[in-house]
């Protein structure tokens, strides 16, 4: 399987430019052309014509959740290729999201118009299985949420609540090597997503986990882990992973990756614009 970031907050290329959001590239060993995420704007396409990637012949689209760094490109997609379906979690478009940092209100979601390309959406309501892929909806809570979702809500009819990010959907591909999960910002906790994983899909080596892991720097508006809690998110992860790789970035400030770093060594390494992976 091979992996290319198009979007990311970070580079090592003049020539490749980044925003605040994720987009990847996948091509399984089966020859399917996925798009995850696509970053808040058009730029994961720009970015992908540098790397010589044809966007057009991409067979499927999956979005992680609804927040706009993640599927603020996907209206320009949608305009360029013409065939690919969307899997999305089914309750990505039940309500409106917004962050609240000292009190100011901004909209951190989807835009209105996608509703006008549902045709293109296949919206999953549990679990699913489509050959060597799963989605997986149904994300148990058996460890901490990231602290940095405090500030991030969504709202109804107008009711304002703390976001349970049950819109999060688990994208697991299964390999020659065995199976890669992607987290996209991993709201639900990495902790979280690999016991559901483990428990969903049984009997499954876990070759790889890539994506964000929603461990933000230190803020001022929001409270975030210490030191000595990253380095037991990171004790649990190889406790329960010792023969996985972990590659992060986006959400996972540099604090969070030098801690866990520390901790995990090798097995755990940044992506950035322009990496490509073969797994």
């Amino acid at each position: 399987m091979k992996i290319i970031t198009l979007v990311d907050n970070r580079t090592q290329s003049d020539s490749l430019q980044t925003e605040h959001g994720l987009s990847l590239y996948i091509e399984t060993d089966s020859n399917q052309k996925i798009l995850y995420d696509t970053g808040q704007s058009d730029l994961f396409m720009q970015n992908a014509e540098r790397l010589n990637i044809d966007l057009r012949a991409i067979d499927m689209v999956v979005i992680s959740h609804g927040h706009y760094d993640h599927i603020g490109g996907l209206l320009s997609f949608l305009k360029i290729n013409k065939t690919a379906k969307v899997y999305m979690n089914a309750s990505i478009f039940d309500y409106e999201y917004f962050s609240l940092k000292k009190g100011v209100k901004k909209m951190n979601g989807f835009s209105p118009e996608l509703m006008e390309h549902r045709e293109r959406f296949v919206l999953l309501d549990k679990n699913r299985q489509i050959d060597n892929l799963w989605f997986i909806t149904d994300i148990s809570h058996t460890h901490p949420l990231p602290k940095g979702n405090a500030i991030l809500y969504r709202q109804k009819n107008d009711v304002e609540e703390l976001d349970k990010f049950s819109h999060e959907l688990i994208l697991v591909v299964n390999t020659a090597k065995g199976m890669c999960i992607f987290t996209g910002c991993g709201h639900n906790g990495v902790l979280n997503i690999v016991t559901t994983v483990q428990t969903a899909i049984q009997q499954k080596q876990i070759k790889c986990l890539y994506g964000g892991f929603h461990l933000i720097d230190t803020k001022d508006f929001v409270k975030t882990e210490t030191n000595e809690e990253l380095t037991a998110i990171a004790h649990k992860l190889m406790h329960s992973l010792p023969n996985t790789y972990f590659y992060t970035g986006h959400c996972t400030g540099s604090n969070a990756f030098d801690v866990l770093k520390a901790q995990m060594g090798e097995k755990l390494a940044a992506f950035y614009v322009g990496k490509q992976m073969i797994i």
